[in-house]
């Protein structure tokens, strides 16, 4: 069995494996970026290094996640690249079991991309989340770029200094 950070989005749990997860932040301003995906929120400095800062609920759903007290960050590494998921609630971490549910789905044409697996959380279904899916996409790619064009040229504006 595996350890993973659970999360609730849009009353949904999901997970991430632990192995994937840096730490979990208690985040609500970022540096907004222009003309960047919506579900983008914005990028946050951590390490000095700007990270992406992705609304769940918004790329999965299409609805922003409310602010409250109880929403976190989980800035998250995947294939050499950082990203923070911005979740409502963190449940806590645990070991969970995997099920056989997904072949189920394969087979009804209803597993979408974001879904690796299906883990059994005592009475509960959690979803595992495909970081994949998260991190390989062309807006977030997007919003990486336009932060290194950013970065590039205040770079070049200090050396004219």
């Amino acid at each position: 069995m595996e350890q993973y950070v659970v999360f609730k989005s849009h009353n949904q749990l999901f997970a991430i494996r632990v192995t994937n997860v840096d730490r979990v932040i208690e985040a609500n301003r970022f540096i907004a970026l222009p003309e960047v995906a919506e579900f983008i929120l914005g990028v946050y400095e951590y390490h000095d290094n700007m990270v992406p800062i992705v609304d769940v609920r918004k790329k999965l759903f299409n609805q922003f996640s409310e602010q409250t007290e109880e929403s976190k960050v989980i800035l998250c590494r995947f294939e050499g690249h950082s990203q923070g998921l911005y979740v409502e609630d963190i449940i806590g971490i645990s070991y969970m079991e995997e099920t056989n549910y997904e072949q189920d789905l394969v087979k009804s044409l209803l597993k979408k991309g974001y879904i690796e697996k299906f883990l059994k959380l005592e009475d509960e279904v959690v979803m595992l989340l495909e970081l994949d899916y998260l991190f390989n996409n062309e807006q977030t790619q997007a919003a990486l770029q336009e932060l290194e064009q950013f970065t590039d040229v205040e770079d070049t504006s200090h050396d004219a200094d």
